[in-house]
C-alpha cells in the first residue's frame, strides 16, 4: 500500500521462501489439535469459514454482527476489516470464530476526489486507495475513477495511519438512504456547545440518544441521518468504542499501520500497545520498522493488555500489478502465471471474484488459464510478484503491467521482466498525468514505476499508453 511515511521501493520486498506460506486452499493439519482462546483483527482473504490472517475460522455457530446489527456472513465481503474473538488451534492456521464483527470506518457521500494523490473525502475523512484496496462489484472499473460517476454514498473499511487518513482495504457502494456513519478519534471536545470533530468532520451531538463520557483522543462512533448545509453531522448515536476486549494469556493477531512508535520494542497500531522481545521473529522484507508501516503482529497478551509479539511481519507496499488472461494455474504451490509473470499468493493475499460468475468462496482452485485477472503486489526477482490481492473479472482486450522499469532503450524496456514495446501510436505521460512525449519518457522512465497498458501476444506487449507514476 502507498504510505505517506514509510516509502517502499518496489523492488525491495524479496520473495522469501523462509516465510512459511499457508495454503489457503482448505484446513491444514490432522488429528485433535486444542484450542486456545484468540482474537485477531485484519481484512477478510477468503471465505468458506472466514479467513483473516492467514487462519481458517469455522464460523458455523458464530455471531455475526454487521456495523453493530446481527448480520450474516453472506453480508462479509472480502478486503472488509473485521474483528474476530474464538480459539485457534495448535496448527495455528485454523480456529473456530464466536464471533465476527464488522463495523466501517466512514458511511456517506462521496464529497472530492484528488486522482494525483489517490484520495477521496467523506464526511470530512481523507481516504486513501491503494493498489490493494479492493472494491464492490458495483463500481467499474474498480479504482478510484469509479467514485466519480455521479452523487455516491459508499462505505469505508480499513486502517487509520496516523495522519487522520484511513487507508482503504475495501469500499462498498451503499444506498442514499443509509445512515451516515464515522468512527475517530475526538479533537476540540466543547461540553458547553455539544461540539467535537473527528479530523476535518464537525459532529453536533446536542441531540444525540446517548451522551456517554466523552474526552479528548476517545475513539468513538458517531451515527446521524442528517449532514447540515456547513457540513456539520447532526449524531442520533455516539458510542466511545471499547478496546479489543483481549485478556491476559490470550493469543491475538492484528493487522494494521503503525501510529505510535518508540522503537522496535515499542510501537502501536489500532490502538493496541506492542512490546518485541529477544524470542520475536522479524520478517520485515528489507524494510524498517516505523510510522507508518503496516505490520501483521501475532503473539499473546500480558497481565497489562500488551501484546507481547512472537512475530512481526511488514505487509509491503502493493506498487506492482499485472491484469491480463491467466497462462496457467498451479494451486498446489499457490503459484499462478499471468502475461508471463511468476505470481505467488500467500494467506494473506486477499482473493475476489468480480466476474460474471461471482463465486463467494472463490480461491486459486476456482482459476482457470483463460480467465481475466487482476493482481497487486510486491515485486520480486525479476518477472516474479508476490500478491497482495488477486481479483477475477471479466474479460477485456487490453493487459496492463506496473512495476520498475528496466532495459530502458527507446523504443522498448521490460515491466515485471516482460518486454514492452511502444510505437507511433503510444500515448505517454509523465507523473501526475502530464502528457509527454517518446523521448521525454524514456529519458526518465529507467529505474521508475511505470504503468503501461495494451495488446499482449508472443510475450510482448505493445503499449497503446505508457505513464510514469508519482
Amino acid at each position: 500500500m502507498k504510505r505517506t511515511i514509510v516509502v517502499i521501493g518496489a523492488a525491495a520486498a524479496m520473495l522469501l521462501a523462509s516465510c512459511n506460506e499457508i495454503d489457503v486452499a482448505g484446513i491444514q493439519g490432522s488429528g485433535s489439535p486444542t484450542p486456545a482462546a484468540a482474537a485477531a483483527v485484519g481484512p477478510i482473504t477468503g471465505f468458506g469459514s472466514v479467513f483473516v490472517n492467514g487462519v481458517e475460522y469455522i464460523t458455523s455457530n458464530a455471531q455475526i454482527l454487521i456495523d453493530r446489527q446481527p448480520g450474516t456472513e453472506a453480508q462479509l465481503h472480502a478486503g472488509q476489516v473485521v474483528t474476530i474473538k474464538g480459539s485457534v488451534n495448535d496448527d495455528g492456521v485454523t480456529g473456530t470464530a464466536t464471533e465476527v464483527a464488522f463495523d466501517g470506518d466512514v458511511q456517506g457521500p462521496v464529497a472530492q476526489i484528488d486522482l494525483t494523490n489517490n484520495t477521496a473525502v467523506i464526511l470530512g475523512q481523507t481516504v486513501r486507495v491503494t493498489g490493494s484496496t479492493l472494491f464492490d462489484d458495483s463500481f467499474q472499473p474498480g479504482d478510484l475513477t469509479s467514485l466519480q460517476n455521479g452523487s455516491l454514498f459508499v462505505e469505508v473499511s480499513g486502517f487509520s495511519n496516523g495522519d487522520g487518513e484511513i487507508m482503504a482495504s475495501r469500499v462498498d457502494l451503499k444506498s442514499a438512504g443509509s445512515n451516515l456513519q464515522v468512527k475517530g478519534a475526538i479533537q476540540t471536545l466543547n461540553t458547553t456547545a455539544h461540539t467535537f470533530r473527528i479530523n476535518a468532520l464537525t459532529v453536533d451531538y446536542s441531540t444525540s440518544s446517548t451522551m456517554p463520557m466523552l474526552a479528548n483522543g476517545s475513539l468513538v462512533e458517531v451515527q446521524g441521518t442528517t449532514l447540515t448545509s456547513a457540513g456539520v453531522l447532526v449524531a442520533t448515536h455516539v458510542e466511545v468504542l471499547p478496546g479489543l476486549g483481549a485478556t491476559a494469556n490470550e493469543r491475538l493477531d492484528i493487522d494494521g499501520i503503525i501510529t505510535s512508535f518508540t522503537s522496535t520494542a515499542n510501537f502501536a497500531l489500532q490502538g493496541q500497545s506492542v512490546t518485541t522481545d529477544a524470542n520475536t521473529q522479524f520478517v520485515l522484507h528489507g524494510v524498517s520498522l516505523g510510522l507508518g508501516a503496516e505490520v501483521d503482529v501475532q503473539g499473546t497478551v500480558n497481565a497489562s493488555g500488551t501484546l507481547v509479539a512472537k512475530k512481526v511481519e511488514v505487509r509491503p507496499q502493493s506498487l506492482s500489478l499485472v491484469r491480463g488472461l491467466v497462462d496457467s494455474v498451479t494451486a498446489a504451490s499457490n503459484t499462478v502465471s499471468v502475461l508471463g509473470v511468476s505470481i505467488t499468493t500467500r494467506a494473506s493475499t486477499e482473493l475476489n471474484d468480480k466476474s460474471s460468475q461471482h463465486v463467494k468462496q472463490f480461491r486459486l482452485t476456482d482459476l482457470r488459464t483463460g480467465d481475466y485477472v487482476e493482481v497487486h503486489g510486491t515485486e520480486g526477482q525479476p518477472g516474479t510478484l508476490s500478491a497482495s490481492t488477486l481479483e477475477r473479472d471479466n474479460n477485456e482486450n487490453r493487459s496492463y503491467l506496473q512495476g520498475t522499469a528496466q532495459n530502458v532503450s527507446a523504443p522498448s524496456l521490460t515491466v515485471l521482466g516482460v518486454t514492452v514495446t511502444t510505437n507511433a501510436q503510444t500515448h505517454f505521460e509523465g507523473p501526475g498525468g502530464t502528457a509527454s512525449g517518446a523521448a521525454t519518457f524514456f529519458s526518465q522512465a529507467a529505474n521508475h514505476v511505470v504503468k503501461v497498458r495494451g495488446s499482449f501476444s508472443g510475450g510482448v506487449l505493445t503499449a497503446d499508453q505508457a505513464r510514469i507514476e508519482q
